[in-house]
């Protein structure tokens, strides 16, 4: 998951800092949301909306952290903010008899931020109990976990975890989604399905038992919403087979957060069987009533099915939201979760209906045996990190990612998941050639616009390369 970045303070933020500053403390709160509400309404006349996916939002600076000098012409404001500092400095030197620290202090992270640590590396990962295995279908079983004192896994709801096994003496790492509710009191869980020559999907579905325990990092990704009780929305998902998992977490949440909101699923399989949550998603809509829609499609339905049958095609998606009576609104928000045909043909038709890519969140989940391996330059090269105003040049080893490297050589690097399923460690390719494995999670426009994951990134022979973060 990135970490959170923050929108720049304009004037209208330095006007309600200012006003704040000038007014008894008891009002700040009641300016502060004031501020907030009148920058909502600003965007949306302006045609902005919000985005569904949180870390996409740039989030708004906190007031007290506002400067108010920003109302003031440029070059006045700056001559005023280098007085002020200077008059501090005399005032610590000649009065206080403080000298000039030699270390700068960082700044302290924001809330949801990734915070990278340095040297450490993506080996770090910690261990969960397992509480409890329930077998959702033939192919699929539910993994409840705790934190290693007992304690629930905080996450975001549709956020995964990457969990390192052990198979045969080679140690391997995958992403499974948290699928439970994100609220309080909710037993966490990740499920996880057995694919055609998956070794850890098999050996979690064979040896997996209560008891036991998971190495994990994360949670990860930003495939994820901010669930607020006074949310009032339409949110439309499509998933096939096991995409249903990060997609279940959202949906639940949603709907017990959202008193007001509702949900359209159109989800797909290969037949009744193999339906993951089945009876949960009976149960919910008997619970949600009208507020929940859950349409399944079959590929080869049981002879009593009256339902659409076939693969999730974009002419069966299509013809799926006209029966359902989607009508797109300009703010409806989507989510794609599932085999990448089914994203490919979802994508077409929303893009057909004119719904733009930003009201459209997906994750892809790629079991590293589909993806195509790369190995990068055979001999050792050097790359260029620019990170927080200083360069870093690192020596990448044949075989070894820009982020080993980088963290075995101590520079401060963000990550989250270590296998390209997150984008923590998404950077811009400034010079040079990197090679990744595809696929992975960056978008189409994040590759046009030159970005690459260090988890995944190998410099390729005699290239100079250069990365920003």
């Amino acid at each position: 998951m990135e970490g959170a970045h923050r929108r720049r303070a304009s004037r209208f933020d330095a006007a309600a800092a200012l006003a704040a500053r000038a007014l008894p403390s008891a009002l700040t709160s009641y300016i502060d949301q004031a501020r907030l509400d009148a920058r909502m309404v600003l965007d949306r006349a302006s045609g902005k909306s919000p985005a569904p996916v949180v870390s996409e939002a740039p989030a708004p600076i906190p007031l007290d952290e506002v400067d108010t000098l920003s109302l003031l012409p440029r070059r006045l404001a700056d001559k005023l903010r280098a007085a002020g500092r200077d008059a501090r400095m005399l005032r610590d030197r000649l009065i206080l008899g403080k000298t000039p620290s030699p270390v700068i202090e960082r700044p302290r992270p924001a809330a949801g931020a990734v915070v990278s640590l340095p040297r450490k590396t993506p080996d770090m990962a910690r261990p969960l109990k397992v509480t409890r295995v329930v077998r959702e279908t033939e192919d699929a079983i539910s993994i409840y976990v705790t934190e290693a004192d007992g304690s629930p896994v905080e996450f975001q709801p549709g956020q995964f975890l990457s969990v390192d096994v052990t198979v045969n003496g080679e140690r391997l790492r995958r992403a499974y989604s948290l699928a439970s509710a994100c609220l309080s009191g909710v037993p966490r869980h990740i499920t996880v399905k057995r694919i055609q020559d998956g070794r850890v999907s098999h050996h979690l579905n064979a040896t997996i038992a209560e008891g036991d325990e998971l190495a994990v990092l994360g949670p990860s990704g930003n495939f994820t919403v901010e669930p607020r009780s006074v949310n009032q929305r339409h949110l439309v998902m499509i998933a096939g087979g096991s995409g249903i998992t990060p997609i279940m977490s959202i949906l639940e949440t949603v709907l017990r957060v959202e008193t007001a909101s509702r949900v359209t699923l159109i989800y797909g399989n290969r037949g009744w069987d193999d339906v993951i949550f089945r009876d949960r998603l009976q149960a919910l809509c008997e619970e949600f009533g009208d507020r929940l829609t859950v349409d399944h499609v079959l590929e080869h339905p049981p002879e009593w099915w009256t339902g659409e049958r076939g693969l999730l095609t974009g002419d069966v998606i299509e013809s799926r939201l006209t029966a359902l009576h989607v009508e797109d609104d300009g703010l409806r928000r989507y989510f794609i979760c599932g085999p990448t045909p089914m994203m490919e043909a979802a994508h077409a038709v929303l893009e057909t209906r004119g719904v733009a890519p930003s009201r459209v969140a997906e994750e892809r989940f790629t079991s590293p045996e589909a993806r195509a391996g790369v190995s990068g330059s055979s001999q050792t090269e050097r790359v260029v990190i620019a990170r927080a105003g200083f360069e870093h040049g690192v020596q990448v080893e044949p075989g070894q990612t820009i982020l080993e490297a980088a963290l075995g050589a101590g520079v401060d690097m963000p990550f989250s998941c270590a296998m390209g399923g997150c984008g923590a460690c998404r950077v811009r390719l400034v010079d040079g050639d990197v090679e990744m494995e595809e696929p992975n999670c960056l978008s189409r426009a994040e590759h046009d616009q030159g970005y690459v994951l260090t988890c995944i990134g190998r410099p390729l022979t005699q290239s100079k390369v250069e990365v920003e973060t």
